[in-house]
């Protein structure tokens, strides 16, 4: 999960997202939690306006460390088409950074949600540095995985990755650098 504000004390658990109500921007709530402590609720109505940040019963103080966590940050600098030419530099604050965390949170689950869809449907390789995978064959209807395999790689005449042999976050972010062309990190 890539954000523009590079920190890790301030994060958010049950996001809960309705895209159907989402408009001008992300319509969601979460809990906001400040070094691993649940602070706040946060919510946008999804219609362009701003994401409210409400502390938890007796976290007024703990809220306030946050906000002024958030404000010792550095401005971020947005790369948007503007007629200078010159990146538009915001300063940090809580709101701001709860948006771009279930930005992210919300845009990693979706994509999470089609790999899984692809891995668990499809017999993907990686072969020649692409992303293939055998069309009319479901993972799921293949009993005996490992010969499969070995017969696959035997057809293949070169060395191939199989992403089912391997573990989900090996194969999730090996799926993502193909499918999003990302370079490896």
């Amino acid at each position: 999960m890539e954000t523009i504000t590079q920190q890790d004390r301030i994060t958010l658990n049950n996001l809960k997202v309705a895209d159907f109500a989402s408009e001008e921007t992300l319509c969601f709530t979460a809990i906001v939690e400040f070094d691993g402590i649940p602070i706040a609720e946060a919510r946008n109505d999804g219609h362009g306006g701003s994401t409210f940040v409400r502390a938890l019963q007796g976290q007024i103080a703990l809220l306030a460390q946050a906000e002024e966590f958030t404000r010792s940050l550095p401005p971020a600098s947005l790369d948007l088409e503007r007629e200078d030419e010159e990146p538009l530099i915001i300063d940090i604050t809580l709101d701001f950074l709860v948006d771009q965390l279930a930005g992210a949170m919300y845009a990693e689950r979706k994509l999470r949600t089609a790999f899984n869809r692809d891995v668990g449907n499809k017999v993907l390789f990686i072969k020649d540095g692409k992303l293939l995978f055998l069309k009319g064959i479901k993972l799921k209807a293949i009993a005996d995985r490992p010969a499969y395999f070995a017969s696959l790689r035997a057809r293949q005449g070169q060395p191939i990755v199989i992403l089912a042999e391997l573990a989900p976050d090996e194969a999730f972010a090996l799926w993502k650098q193909h499918v999003l062309g990302d370079k490896p990190r």
